[in-house]
């Protein structure tokens, strides 16, 4: 007679299965889970908002001062190869001219840990290539200055993240931002009115393009409030939570709790210049 079948296995829901490549690891992982029957324990993502690949952008090294060369900048939003606080910036190489033995020189690290990025042996006219930096700023907006070298010229340069390329997404349940925000007040919570949003999910999509931050799914009880967490890159355990809310008028609140109370200003500042009033 033939062998008895094994039991079936019970089928469980892959509730990781619509994630992309982006929610895995671009916009923070995988969240985590949560037994309870209640949707504020549970760690949900708000999926109506795509998460920016990048940060801040801009020109490291202009045309007219490299002869030629330029080159650009952007922070990736991806853990570093060598540490999860490290910041990875991908530079981005365009010459007019050929340009050989580009490398990285002349750096003035004051308190950062940095990893140069990999040598260019040669950049052939009207051509481009890419490199990456990993830069752990120590959680401050301090400048990196440094020299891009080639074989016989050198060209200074500073790099300076923003307020937003300093955290990380942290996707965290309901409960748990409403518990942390009661306990981050006082000093540690600062908070701007903009006008320059069509709705709360349009300023919470506005507010993930200056920031690495997690949009958290709604409460029913309120869907019109949007609640975004991150921490900072350097330090985990330093929670930043956004609330975006309606205000009278057309007018909309952001609030930011934060465990350092100077960067939540330093954070309020740069958002409400960013986003505009």
């Amino acid at each position: 007679t033939p062998p008895p079948a094994p039991p079936a296995r019970s089928q469980q829901p892959d509730i990781f299965a619509s994630l992309t490549f982006e929610d895995n690891f671009i916009g923070g992982g995988r969240p985590a889970t949560n037994s309870s029957s209640d949707s504020k324990d549970q760690v949900q993502l708000f999926d109506k908002i795509r998460m920016p690949r990048h940060g801040s952008k801009g020109v490291l090294l202009k045309e007219s001062l490299g002869e030629g060369m330029e080159v650009q900048y952007a922070f990736i939003r991806q853990d570093s190869i060598y540490s999860k606080t490290m910041s990875v910036v991908e530079l981005t190489f365009l010459s007019k001219v050929e340009v050989r033995d580009i490398h990285m020189t002349s750096v003035d690290v004051k308190q950062m840990e940095v990893r140069k990025f990999d040598k260019i042996p040669v950049l052939h006219a009207h051509q481009s290539t890419t490199a990456n930096l990993h830069i752990d700023f120590k959680g401050s907006e301090r400048k990196l200055k440094f020299s891009i070298g080639t074989t016989d010229r050198t060209y200074p340069v500073t790099l300076a993240p923003k307020a937003g390329d300093l955290l990380k997404s942290h996707p965290m349940s309901i409960s748990a931002f409403d518990t942390a925000r009661k306990r981050l007040t006082g000093m540690q919570e600062t908070s701007f009115v903009t006008s320059k949003a069509t709705s709360t999910e349009d300023l919470a999509s506005k507010i993930t393009k200056f920031v690495d931050i997690a949009v958290l799914s709604l409460n029913p009880s309120n869907p019109k409030l949007f609640r975004l967490s991150a921490h900072h890159r350097h330090d985990p355990s330093q929670l930043v939570l956004i609330s975006v809310d309606e205000a009278s008028g057309g007018k909309y609140n952001v609030t930011i709790n934060c465990d350092d109370m100077l960067f939540s200003g330093s954070l309020s500042d740069y958002l409400h210049k960013a986003i505009g009033k």
